[in-house]
């Protein structure tokens, strides 16, 4: 670290933060401190978006004004989710709304965030995807029950709009159309709209069923297995698909 990092770190603030106004307030000084040393770097910036796109997500999941900050505090410390989870449930809500670039994408990465941006201490210093402190954490058996119940249920809601929005019928399916196009996501329509005969329309009433966008991927790729189509889809693809319809 060099002479100016130093003294940005003795001129900020280290105290932990526990709410979105003190972590805005603290980028802010990051930046006028940046900018009276004619610093060009940018991360503080590109931080607070990151926050900021968050507490949008939250916003739009519950309809109502979420503290980014709070909320991750609360899933934590009061709920007492490990990282990861918090990290699989963050992603949950960002492909519900067909957002592919997540607030974080791995434990480590959240980790990072809570002890050297937001300065807080893990409920476990030792705590570690790959400790015995994590791998011990078990949700309690109802819990896993429930969980396994409402997978189910969606699987079942997927499979019954498959069945209403679908007729599968070739006759206008080109083999030669769909390896001509350059992205999946572009075949994933040729597919959905000549193979299965699934309209834009149809595709969309798929967000009303909380399945994250693997789980789509997921259930299609069985169905394109079933019916001895040779192509895989993933999480993006499908997103891609949502982006598209959304925007024609």
């Amino acid at each position: 670290m060099n002479k100016l990092e130093n003294n940005i770190e003795e001129n900020i603030d280290n105290n932990p933060l526990y709410n979105l106004r003190d972590f805005v307030r603290r980028q802010e000084c990051i930046e006028d401190y940046m900018q009276e040393c004619k610093f060009r770097r940018k991360n503080h910036l590109k931080l607070l978006e990151k926050v900021l796109k968050l507490e949008e997500i939250l916003s739009k999941k519950f309809v109502i004004n979420i503290d980014p900050i709070i909320f991750l505090h609360w899933l934590y410390y009061e709920k007492n989710l490990s990282i990861e989870s918090i990290v699989n449930y963050i992603k949950q809500l960002y492909d519900e709304q067909v957002e592919v670039e997540y607030f974080y994408k791995n434990a480590t990465a959240l980790q990072k965030f809570f002890t050297q941006v937001l300065n807080w201490k893990l409920k476990d210093p030792k705590e570690n995807k790959k400790t015995t402190t994590y791998k011990s954490r078990e949700k309690p058996e109802a819990l896993i029950t429930q969980n396994k119940e409402e997978k189910e249920k969606r699987k079942a809601m997927f499979l019954s709009w498959f069945i209403k929005n679908s007729v599968i019928d070739k006759t206008n399916f080109d083999i030669e159309v769909f390896n001509n196009f350059k992205f999946k996501y572009e075949k994933f329509i040729y597919l959905l709209e000549n193979f299965f005969h699934i309209s834009a329309e149809s595709y969309k009433k798929l967000l009303e069923i909380n399945l994250w966008n693997q789980s789509f991927a997921d259930r299609f790729n069985e169905i394109f297995n079933e019916n001895n189509i040779d192509f895989k889809i993933s999480h993006k693809d499908v997103a891609r698909v949502f982006e598209k319809y959304k925007n024609d």
